[in-house]
């Protein structure tokens, strides 16, 4: 029997109302167990600091607010990513650990981007749009 296809997927967008939740309570929300058992996991991915868990995520600052997205997407299992403007709203150093993050995913990345940086550092292959019909590779 074959299960179903996990997709993990990254908006390109902000909500336009974000979350009072803490930053802690929206990473560890849908996860078993309480909030705190994922104190560890979030921390060891090296985006937040011990201090940011309290804050509503509503009080961070727009790049901030992105970041809970991509932590919970790497932390979930999902044989497919799809990713809307990954780079948008992010400090140039997490862009530049973004950039190699889908050459180390061992399941399929779909990468949506005007960002030409990280479609150059994209190692796999690439479909192109141009006015709505398909190009050749950049």
């Amino acid at each position: 029997m074959r299960r179903r296809a996990r997709i993990g997927y990254l908006p390109q967008d902000l909500p336009a109302r974000p979350t009072r939740r803490t930053l802690l309570a929206t990473f560890a929300a849908g996860r078993p167990g309480h909030a705190d058992e994922y104190t560890g996991l979030l921390l060891a991915l090296g985006l937040f600091c011990p201090d940011d868990l309290s804050v509503p995520v509503a009080d961070l600052s727009a790049g901030r607010q992105r970041r809970p997205a991509p932590a919970r997407l790497v932390t979930r299992p999902a044989d497919l990513l799809v990713l809307d403007e990954p780079t948008n709203h992010l400090a140039l150093a997490l862009v530049e650990e973004l950039e190699t993050a889908p050459a180390q995913y061992p399941g399929a990345v779909v990468v949506v981007s005007h960002d030409r940086s990280f479609r150059g550092r994209f190692s796999g292959d690439r479909f192109e749009l141009r006015e709505g019909a398909p190009a050749g590779s950049p």
